[in-house]
């Protein structure tokens, strides 16, 4: 395992670290990867969920790893900021890892938007950094999706690592490459989720894309980041990314893939928009990215998430025009059929 700085905070981190949203709720499972991991020297792990039944059911699991873990430990969930809410679920995460410490305490999503990060983020800053100051913490990270808010947070002198997707759909981002340069810059670690793009990098149409983890993890570590964190769903999952570790030059080498990107994820919807604006005003990635989801389980969260959309993709006409523009050769009619047919039919 190659290790490196996670910015100013002192610590040192293994290049592959664990995303845990994705991971099987099962005792087992869980154990198992982490053993994996602390073995292959995995030393970095993001822990997402905060609710108080997740750390009753694993917190001992957690525990009994502790002492080779540097762990971020999330303030608020995507659907929740509420301050007592954080604050309550954040103090349980402290008390079950056992020792009342986290070494990060990471706000969830703070960077979405100049609203949030002026306001909520800001509410959330100070609270950490009494954390801080208390010895309860030992850096302050965010994480988002947004690039210029990401930017400006790094640039603000306020937190001490950043979370956030970087892998080789953005390898022409202008945003992202000064983001890193940003990173770089203020001494703040970078954590690189979503180093396979939520699985679809290595993926089509349920088949393999020919793109391999290897490949993926390769391209993220030629960047300044600290670590990535894939988010396996099983032990089997994990086990693909560990065996970067055992992988030959040859193997690692992602250069034909990034030459021929599309040829790779012919047919693939990246959620990259280029197929937008849609006239009918239809959020086509978001809408594909559901029907992609459901593909696992159409569950009541997955439901939640289509209805909140004001403009379904019942009003797809099928005009064509997203067809014209997309890069990836989706049949994206054909997806907003399927997105009808698994969330409006009864």
């Amino acid at each position: 395992m190659e290790y490196r700085k996670l910015g100013k905070t002192g610590l040192e981190v293994g290049v592959i670290g664990l995303g845990t949203e994705h991971l099987e709720k099962k005792r087992e499972t869980l154990d198992e990867v982490l053993r994996l991991g602390v073995e292959a020297g995995v030393n970095y792990v993001d822990l997402l969920y905060i609710e108080p039944e997740y750390w009753e059911a694993f917190g001992s699991v957690y525990r009994s790893y502790r002492d080779d873990l540097a762990v971020a430990a999330h303030w608020g969930s995507g659907p929740c900021h509420e301050l007592e809410f954080s604050r309550n679920c954040f103090e349980g995460i402290l008390s079950h890892l056992g020792n009342g410490y986290a070494e990060i305490g990471l706000m969830t999503m703070a960077i979405e938007s100049d609203e949030t990060w002026n306001g909520w983020a800001q509410e959330a800053t100070e609270h950490l950094q009494r954390y801080k100051e208390q010895g309860r913490i030992g850096a302050i990270g965010t994480s988002g999706h947004n690039a210029k808010i990401a930017i400006k947070a790094v640039e603000s002198g306020q937190i001490d690592v950043l979370m956030f997707g970087i892998n080789m759909l953005n390898q022409d981002d202008a945003e992202i490459e000064a983001l890193c340069q940003a990173c770089v810059a203020h001494e703040v670690g970078l954590v690189a989720m979503k180093p396979y793009h939520g699985g679809t990098l290595l993926s089509v149409g349920g088949e393999p894309s020919g793109i391999t983890p290897a490949q993926c993890l390769a391209y993220v570590f030629s960047l300044p980041v600290s670590a990535a964190v894939p988010g396996p769903r099983t032990v089997s999952e994990w086990q693909a990314t560990l065996r970067y570790l055992e992988a030959t030059d040859a193997e690692r080498d992602y250069r034909p893939v990034i030459g021929d990107l599309h040829g790779y994820l012919e047919g693939q919807c990246t959620y990259c928009d280029h197929c937008l604006p849609c006239p009918e005003g239809i959020a086509i990635g978001w809408m594909i990215w559901l029907v992609d989801r459901a593909r696992v389980g159409v569950t009541d969260e997955v439901r939640g998430w289509y209805a909140e959309h004001q403009v379904k993709a019942t009003a797809c006409v099928a005009c064509g025009e997203c067809l014209e523009r997309c890069p990836f050769g989706v049949n994206i009619i054909a997806k907003m059929q399927e997105a009808v047919a698994l969330f409006e039919s009864d």
